[in-house]
């Protein structure tokens, strides 16, 4: 009898040690994702940058700036998530997706943490989300 309840934790102790893992594995697969599309953001940024600076020298020549990933570009991109911000301060981070229905979760996630890295918007966190604040 001994031995099975001592092989029932074991199993126990395995099934839940499996789990763990499985979730944190899911974590940093998440992260490297956002890290992925943030890199690719400052690419795209960076691009526009040179564009613009190769066409101050060459004024004949006109640039548009970059498009983001839905064709606006990045700044005007993150515009109502600014004022989203600036109208209701300390609003959740998941109550901006509900506001901004037009844009995709991932799409804002990325403008709030492009906003986040800029030193525009400052992040708390509120439970199971962040609450957002102009700097």
């Amino acid at each position: 009898m001994f031995w099975i309840v001592l092989f029932l934790l074991l199993l126990g102790g395995l099934f839940y040690l499996y789990q763990k893992m499985k979730a944190l594995e899911q974590q940093i697969r998440a992260e490297q994702a956002l890290e992925k599309a943030s890199q690719q953001l400052e690419s795209t940024a960076a691009d526009s940058a040179t564009e613009l600076a190769s066409a101050a020298q060459n004024p004949s020549r006109t640039v548009s700036p970059a498009p983001a990933s839905d064709g606006q570009s990045i700044n005007t991109a993150c515009d109502p998530v600014l004022h989203a911000i600036d109208s209701q301060p300390g609003v959740l981070q998941a109550d901006i997706y509900d506001q901004l229905r037009q844009f995709k979760k991932r799409q804002v996630q990325q403008m709030i943490r492009q906003l986040v890295e800029d030193g525009k918007v400052r992040r708390e966190r509120a439970g199971n989300s962040y609450q957002l604040y102009l700097t």
